[in-house]
């Protein structure tokens, strides 16, 4: 079952932490030399998985899978460089790689470890999506600790009865200064599922591409709501960011786009229909977004084709507030409510 645990958090200093020193009893008996900061010992001796520096070099951490089995007192791998296409399937616990670094992917989105979204985010399955008519799981038993609920939870239809609940958070902290990498959708795979905007959660569960959308999909009891935040803010966006490379770094970000207007106020999809949603550029330039205002919106109405928005070619936008979304083949500014939509 959630559980809501709003309260304070108390940061613990653990002896033999920083730096190293004598013991003056305990597990290691008298005279013992604690391990230093990333398992630093002096010459000769090497950290064991107590914490303490024994006489040795040898690195009983877990080995890299990519490449050779650790073998220095660093924990620097035996070999030059990695040179497989694999990123590694698991993290040193002992020490980490200090030379050389990796050279094909960090050492990310990785079974059972707690990340930020911007690892997530960042990972070659979510940056550089290689299936793009596919739902892939990524890494599993991913952890996403202190993120904030940036929309509100919407419904989604499963196969059969199967409904799923919809949301999207963002990073509190490790994002970049400019708010990029910093976004991410949840699918909670429960209907309903109460969550509000501001609110501050922990996610496990497993990373998914869902057609090259990134999301994390979790059970409603791996969903821990510590308390809320207030209303997040959006990061300011130009129509221009959508002419580059650059927009798959805001995916599942909360962004605000200001001083736009309707180009095609209902576009025909890859599928071949509509789905409520209207093309905007700015000043008629080349650079243009998908807008999609939220469901049961007074801006919808039912189509022959599908949904369709009731806009009007050349009808401006002071600006529109919503979760940055891959769908069908191109990006969507998905709008949480009407008053997310400032008119002209």
């Amino acid at each position: 079952m959630r559980t809501r645990l709003w309260g304070f958090v108390t940061i613990l200093g653990l002896s033999g932490l920083f730096g190293c020193g004598a013991s003056t009893g305990g597990g290691g008996g008298g005279g013992a030399i604690y391990c230093g900061i990333g398992g630093a010992c002096p010459a000769g001796f090497s950290c064991n998985p107590n914490n303490f520096c024994i006489p040795g070099s040898a690195d009983a951490g877990v080995t890299d899978t990519g490449s050779k089995n650790d073998t220095g007192s660093a924990g620097t791998d035996a070999t030059s460089a990695d040179t497989g296409t694999a990123k590694d399937s698991q993290v040193d616990t002992s020490k980490p790689d200090v030379a050389p670094a990796d050279t094909f992917t960090p050492d990310v989105q990785t079974t059972g470890t707690t990340q930020t979204v911007t690892e997530v985010e960042q990972a070659p399955s979510s940056a550089a999506c290689s299936t793009p008519d596919a739902i892939v799981d990524s890494a599993s038993d991913v952890t996403l600790d202190l993120v904030v609920v940036t929309s509100p939870p919407t419904k989604l239809k499963g196969s059969g009865t199967t409904y799923f609940t919809s949301f999207f958070a963002k990073s509190q902290s490790g994002a970049a200064s400019d708010g990029s990498w910093a976004g991410i959708q949840v699918i909670v795979n429960s209907d309903p599922f109460a969550i509000s905007v501001g609110d501050v959660v922990r996610v496990k569960g497993t990373v998914k591409e869902f057609y090259c959308m990134t999301e994390i999909s979790a059970k409603p009891e791996d969903v821990t709501i510590y308390g809320n935040d207030g209303e997040p803010t959006p990061y300011s966006a130009q129509v221009s960011l959508f002419g580059t490379s650059n927009a798959e770094a805001f995916e599942g970000d909360l962004i605000k786009i200001s001083n736009v207007q309707v180009q095609d106020p209902n576009p025909v999809s890859t599928d071949g229909k509509n789905h409520g949603e209207c093309t905007i550029n700015h000043n008629g330039g080349a650079d243009s977004v998908n807008i999609a205002p939220a469901l049961g919106s007074a801006y919808l109405t039912a189509g022959a084709n599908g949904t369709m928005t009731t806009f009007s070619a050349g009808q401006g936008f002071l600006s529109i507030t919503g979760n940055l979304q891959w769908s069908f083949g191109h990006w969507v500014v998905r709008v949480r409510s009407d008053s997310d939509i400032v008119l002209k």
